[in-house]
């Protein structure tokens, strides 16, 4: 009998190089709507950080919206990776709380810069892939 999904062994791990664009695409994504809603009215900053945080946290689990999105924030659609679970080899659209836990270590000032220097390992994988059981792979 057949499993109903791919092994995460038959995937390609995204490289860092494009780990990072993604990652950098994403953080324009939040950090553009805080500058127009600043520019509108500062109380408004608010606002745009709660939106921000938001996406921030569950970007990965988003459903599609549009064709977009379905779980893979801007960044990766645009870059052509996604996250799945290590156990199954399912994406982790709609499951946001392993969305959040991927999120939550690079929210640690400090500890966020080294978690996101993990990439460059041999296994590829940050403390929030760890924790969340992820992989992050070429879609």
């Amino acid at each position: 009998m057949q499993p109903l999904y791919n092994p995460p062994s038959t995937y390609v791990k995204a490289d860092p190089g494009t780990r990072f664009l993604a990652a950098l695409i994403d953080g324009i994504v939040i950090y553009v709507p805080i500058f127009l809603f600043a520019s509108i009215n500062y109380r408004l900053v608010v606002l745009a950080y709660l939106i921000a945080l938001g996406y921030q946290l569950t970007k990965d689990a988003l459903p599609e919206v549009g064709g977009f999105l379905g779980g893979q924030s801007i960044g990766k659609k645009l870059m052509k990776i996604k996250v799945i679970k290590e156990d199954t080899g399912q994406g982790i659209l709609g499951d946001y709380g392993t969305a959040i836990v991927r999120q939550v270590s690079l929210m640690i000032p400090v500890f966020g810069l080294i978690d996101a220097l993990m990439v460059l390992g041999d296994e590829r994988k940050r403390f929030g892939d760890k924790w969340a059981k992820t992989i992050v792979v070429k879609a």
